[in-house]
C-alpha cells in the first residue's frame, strides 16, 4: 500500500471516528435527561388523583399534598443515579388508620413515554406529639423504557415511616433514578456503515489506479 493510499485511509477512519464520537456523545446527552412527574391517591384500585387524603379514626388524616410537577434530571453523574422528590405526604390529628391502599405513580415523557406505579398499605397511629404510621410498599422500585425508580430512605427495605405531627407531619417521598448509557441509533449505525463502505471504495479504487 503506497504512502497516498495510507494518508487517504488514514484521513478517512480520522472523519469517521470523529463523526462516531459526536453522534454517539449527542445520543447519550438525550437519554440521560429524564423527565417525569408524579400524582398520587388513597383508596382501592384508585386511579391517581381520585382521592388524596384518607381519614381514620378520630381526626387522623393523611395527605399526599406534594404532587410532583414536570421535573427535568441528569443521571450522568459520577454514582450513576441521582435522587429527586416523587411527593409529600403530610398528616394531621390523632386516631388510627385501617390498612389504606396508597398508589404513587410515575409519569415520564423523556427519553421514553409511559407510566409506572408504586403500591403501598398505609398503618399505624398517630397521637399527640407521636406516631408510628407508616406505609408500606410492595414494589421498591419500577423501571419506564430503560431508567429505573428505586425509593429511597426506605426502612427494612419497603417500609416508609410517616414524621408525627410534631415536626409538622411531613413527609418526602424520593428516589435513586438511574438511566443506561444509550444504543447507538439505526440512523447513527447506517451512517457510519455507509462512511465505512464508502472508505473501503476509495481504498480499492485507488489500488486499481495504482496497478494500472
Amino acid at each position: 500500500m503506497n504512502t497516498r493510499i495510507k494518508a487517504t485511509l488514514k484521513g478517512l477512519s480520522l472523519s469517521l471516528a470523529a463523526l462516531a464520537m459526536i453522534a454517539l456523545g449527542q445520543n447519550v446527552a438525550r437519554a440521560e435527561m429524564v423527565t417525569f412527574s408524579t400524582t398520587g391517591c388513597f383508596g382501592a384500585a384508585c386511579a391517581p388523583v381520585a382521592a388524596t387524603s384518607t381519614s381514620g379514626s378520630g381526626t387522623a388524616q393523611a395527605n399526599f399534598a406534594g404532587i410532583q410537577p414536570a421535573t427535568t434530571v441528569n443521571t450522568s453523574l459520577p454514582s450513576g443515579f441521582t435522587v429527586a422528590d416523587l411527593g409529600t405526604i403530610t398528616l394531621s390529628g390523632v386516631g388510627t388508620f385501617s390498612p389504606t391502599p396508597f398508589t404513587l405513580r410515575v409519569s415520564q415523557t423523556a427519553p421514553t413515554v409511559g407510566s409506572g406505579d408504586f403500591s403501598g398499605t398505609l398503618t399505624g397511629t398517630l397521637i399527640s406529639g407521636g406516631s408510628d404510621a407508616r406505609i408500606v410498599f410492595s414494589n421498591m422500585s419500577l423501571m419506564i423504557g430503560s431508567v429505573t425508580y428505586q425509593l429511597n430512605n426506605l426502612t427494612g427495605g419497603n417500609t416508609l415511616f410517616l414524621d408525627t405531627t410534631s415536626t409538622g407531619g411531613i413527609t418526602r417521598i424520593s428516589a435513586q433514578i438511574s438511566a443506561p448509557a444509550a444504543i447507538p441509533e439505526p440512523a447513527t449505525m447506517i451512517l457510519l456503515g455507509t462512511g465505512l463502505a464508502g472508505a473501503a471504495g476509495a481504498v480499492r479504487r485507488r489500488r486499481n489506479a495504482a496497478r494500472s
